[in-house]
């Protein structure tokens, strides 16, 4: 490299640079969010260093695991990843179909229905519901508010919901109520209240998962065999 001219080794690097821009700003917003990921990591270690505050950071990305019992945990592991499924196949699928059609009745059904399952994966997961109830609202009021939210998604999509195998979802919906009530109710037997709680969620994001793939499946293939007959 240091042998060739100077205009070759700039030619090269132009070169480059055009691949990298080319492969960084051609992806919808990889720019923005690695741009967005570097300013929060980087203010959060600027806070850190000014403040002393090392040990804070360390805890933002530490794993909860007791090397005596490896099994803690697991089944809220398995629920968080099948939780975040439905969301991303959803979010596809929409990304698919509205390139053909955005207004079609599958693809607003798909961005709801993954706007709506975000929206209790991210409360799941950052425990949104627990920090709103130490704030001294009322965890009836809130499940009221996500109860009502998908009354109105059911009552606005059961046309085309019934168009599909429908029964996972119903189920899945049903033990997430159950899981929910007994939240409210606590059953003193930890065993029985964790059966209920979190067994019947794990269930039900089985179910939900499960009725997501086929559907979304079932639009894409539908997708690519309208666009074939062309």
């Amino acid at each position: 490299m240091k042998h060739l001219p100077l205009f070759n080794q700039i030619s090269k690097l132009s070169n480059s640079l055009k691949v990298f821009k080319k492969n960084f700003f051609g992806v919808p917003f990889l720019a923005f969010f690695n741009i967005m990921t570097l300013l929060i990591l980087g203010g959060v270690s600027i806070y850190a260093k000014l403040n002393n505050k090392g040990r804070g950071v360390e805890r933002l990305f530490s794993d909860p695991f007791n090397f005596w019992f490896p099994y803690e945990g697991i089944f809220t592991g398995v629920s968080e990843v099948l939780g975040c499924l439905p969301v991303a196949i959803c979010a596809f699928t929409f990304g698919v179909l509205r390139q053909k059609d955005r207004g079609s009745r599958s693809a607003i059904f798909l961005f709801f229905s993954a706007l709506l399952l975000g929206v209790f994966y991210l409360d799941d997961r950052f425990r949104m519901t627990l920090i709103m109830s130490r704030l001294g609202i009322s965890k009836k009021i809130i499940y009221l508010c996500y109860g009502s939210a998908v009354f109105l998604y059911g009552v606005k999509f059961w046309r085309y919901i019934k168009t599909t195998h429908y029964l996972p979802l119903v189920a899945a919906f049903l033990l997430f109520a159950i899981s929910r009530l007994e939240d409210l109710l606590e059953t003193p037997h930890q065993a029985l209240h964790a059966m209920l709680e979190d067994g019947t969620k794990l269930l039900g994001l089985v179910n939900l998962a499960l009725y997501f793939w086929y559907v979304c499946h079932h639009e894409v293939w539908r997708h690519f065999q309208q666009s074939e007959n062309r």
